[in-house]
């Protein structure tokens, strides 16, 4: 899903529900993994699906999703009210969050671990562990889940 440049049109022009499989479908091969030789530990991910984050794609570049990035023809939607402060986000990309935050959770705990990017950022709650925990789409406690059986 990723490019040089934040994630590539294909991977922001997919559904939440796509989103949710695809981060389900990683924990088949991180449990396939030989842990007794090979520890794995998944970081620098987010629940963030969508590349609208202030400077992902580098200063002044603008976003795949809206169309904003430089030559793009194609637009998948607006940014407004999925990057920036949570207190905008509306209640369904919460809630999106949080399945995509579990989703991902479930997967990467088949390996040995993981590491979520990032603690803190700057203008893009969606990308941010204490924003997360804040505005509830991430747990106070990660082993509590509201969706167990997301990954089917």
């Amino acid at each position: 899903m990723s490019s040089r440049h934040g994630l590539d049109l294909q991977g922001v022009a997919q559904t939440q529900s796509q989103h949710i499989a695809a981060a389900c479908g990683q924990g088949s091969n991180l449990a396939n993994f030989d842990k007794n030789h090979l520890w794995i530990i998944v970081g620098e991910w987010t629940p963030a699906m969508t590349d609208c984050a202030k400077y992902l794609n580098g200063r002044g570049v603008g976003a795949r999703y809206d169309g904003t990035y430089g030559g793009s023809s194609r637009r998948v939607g607006s940014c407004k009210g999925k990057t920036g402060s949570g207190a905008s986000f509306g209640e369904s990309y919460r809630t999106f969050l949080r399945q995509m935050w579990e989703a991902q959770v479930v997967s990467f705990e088949k390996a040995s671990g993981w590491i979520m990017w990032t603690w803190k950022a700057e203008q893009a709650d969606e990308w941010s562990y204490q924003a997360g925990l804040r505005y509830g789409w991430i747990p106070q406690d990660p082993t509590s889940l509201r969706y167990p059986h997301i990954c089917g």
